[in-house]
């Protein structure tokens, strides 16, 4: 159940696209060391300190043959030149990310260990260092840059990692295809909207078991979170600090029955900057004992992924929730 509510979020990305945390001198370009290889194909052309092994967007072995001195400043070199299209500014790539330490020879993460890729947005907030590693690059292609722990991370280095501030280090990233995105809503604001607007509750000994769509259009995509307090409660007001406790019940359009619910089960709890962006957007100011009905957008939702097989990519959400307490 909260599983299904968290916030999706990036895992070596969310740490190393941010500029402020990655800002890496000039490289002296980004070197060619497999002209012939494909998105298909094993990366056999290597770093002369490590060799990784693997096919693109499948699987990626290190071997390390011995540790890597600390540079002053960063260079990328691409291991597999993919057969796709250029990555274009604007795009979003889906990219499995590898950090090694090139003084401990350790595997400090991979995204294929983790068990998916992730979501790079090539725009102006992209960090230096994967603003070079994306440079002229194609889909399929396997790229690796040479860092250093101070530049990655700054002075401290990363001991959630084991990455220490002296260290050496190699980013890989496979740039495996342009990834679908979600619509950018027109904001991101809660709006009152009116109960007409919105699929009716229906109720089962007294608690929520469905929606009722009927005569109800299908938002666009852009649309921002819309709200209807279905019952105004007398409690504090919830702040996106807070931890809440609350009943819900979730549903996509027109669907024969919820995603989920707790209503016939357990109250969730939760900080609610965990959980799915328009949660926070949309209960933010609601005070506690209201019973609330979100409608919320892919990009604030799940994205155009969707989550399981109950929702789709590009799915608008609704549900209505109970708020109980806060703290």
């Amino acid at each position: 159940m909260l599983r299904r509510l968290r916030r999706p979020t990036a895992a070596l990305g969310a740490v190393l696209l941010i500029p402020a945390l990655a800002a890496c001198g000039d490289s002296s370009g980004k070197d060619s060391a497999d002209s012939k290889g494909s998105s298909s194909a094993s990366a056999t052309s290597q770093l002369k300190e490590v060799s990784f092994s693997g096919d693109v967007g499948k699987e990626l072995s290190s071997t390390w043959h011995s540790t890597i001195d600390p540079p002053k400043t960063s260079t990328v070199t691409t291991l597999v030149k993919g057969d796709g299209d250029p990555i274009a500014v604007g795009d979003t790539v889906s990219a499995y990310l590898y950090l090694g330490d090139g003084t401990t020879k350790k595997d400090a993460y991979s995204d294929y260990t983790a068990g998916s890729p992730e979501s790079i947005p090539n725009d102006d907030n992209l960090s230096d260092l994967f603003t070079k590693l994306l440079a002229d690059a194609t889909y399929g292609s396997r790229v690796a840059a040479v860092t250093s722990a101070t530049e990655l991370f700054g002075p401290a280095g990363n001991s959630q990692l084991g990455v220490g501030a002296n260290d050496s280090l190699v980013v890989v990233a496979d740039l495996v295809e342009k990834a679908e995105v979600s619509p950018t809503p027109t904001d991101d604001s809660a709006h009152d909207a009116s109960p007409a607007s919105q699929p009716k509750v229906v109720e089962k000994d007294g608690k929520p078991s469905a929606l009722d769509f009927k005569g109800i259009a299908e938002p666009a995509l852009d649309t921002s979170v819309q709200r209807v307090v279905l019952k105004q409660g007398t409690g504090p007001a919830v702040q996106a600090s807070d931890t809440v406790s609350v009943n819900y019940l979730g549903s996509t359009y027109q669907a024969k029955s919820p995603f989920d619910e707790s209503f016939t089960k357990t109250p969730l709890t939760s900080s609610l900057s965990g959980l799915i962006q328009g949660w926070s957007i949309g209960l933010t100011g609601v005070k506690v004992g209201s019973r609330v009905l979100l409608q919320i957008p892919p990009a604030y939702g799940y994205g155009a992924d969707g989550s399981g097989s109950t929702i789709p990519g590009n799915a608008t959400l609704w549900f209505v929730i109970d708020v109980l307490g806060v703290k």
